[in-house]
């Protein structure tokens, strides 16, 4: 049996406390609670009557802890995983049944997939990848660690991100396109070309710009 802890307490901590069922039989995992920022009770407004364990940079991992990544902010993703998998911590997957995951795609560990959400052939998701609802990666892509695309993000084939990019809600990369490491595309805008390191991409097509908040 081995012991389910939530990495984030937020509105994607409590959208995947919901969908936990799903994926994971009760035969073999058990939920243990959240690790936060928040007050050990903070999540009862929301009739989740489970515990805040500590904040994730203080908690100690136990050996049947596994964890799923449930947090939103770029700089915050990158920091709690290290600081976890620094002390031995082990992230695993969430795919969620309605889903479609080609069986040539390759999926990290840690990786979290909404209901609805697309990655088509021989795709690679590196680890810590998360997919909103009906986001979708094309055939041939290549999404480095800790990427997050938002509900109905899409990259179309042969498309490369580098790790800790974020593609927002409606946001489209053009076929064979790269988003370098760090590098945002905003909403219901198109990315038709390279996108340099730290950039910020923002309109059809997508101007760059340096990003003011990385």
């Amino acid at each position: 049996m081995f012991d389910l802890i939530i990495v984030g307490a937020g509105g994607f901590g409590r959208e995947l406390f919901a969908m936990l069922g799903d994926v994971f039989s009760s035969d073999e995992y058990r939920f243990k609670g959240f690790l936060a920022q928040e007050d050990p009770r903070a999540l009862e407004k929301w009739q989740i009557h489970h515990p805040v364990l500590a904040a994730p940079e203080d908690y100690e991992p136990e050996p049947d802890d596994r964890f799923l990544l449930a947090i939103g902010a770029m700089n915050a993703r990158q920091a709690t995983t290290a600081a976890i998998q620094s002390k031995g911590g082990e992230f695993i997957s969430f795919i969620h049944p309605q889903a479609f995951v080609a069986s040539t795609a390759e999926i990290g560990a840690g990786a979290v997939i909404y209901p609805f959400a697309t990655v088509s052939n021989s795709a690679k998701l590196g680890p810590n990848v998360h997919l909103n609802y009906y986001a979708s990666i094309g055939h041939d892509c290549q999404v480095g660690p800790l990427c997050l695309l938002a509900p109905y993000a899409t990259l179309n084939g042969f498309v490369t991100l580098e790790d800790q990019v974020y593609i927002s809600t409606h946001g489209t990369v053009a076929p064979g396109c790269t988003m370098k490491r760090n590098s945002k595309l905003s909403a219901n805008s198109a990315c038709m070309r390279d996108a340099a390191e730290s950039m910020f991409v923002f309109g059809v097509p997508g101007r760059q710009v340096p990003r003011m908040d990385s």
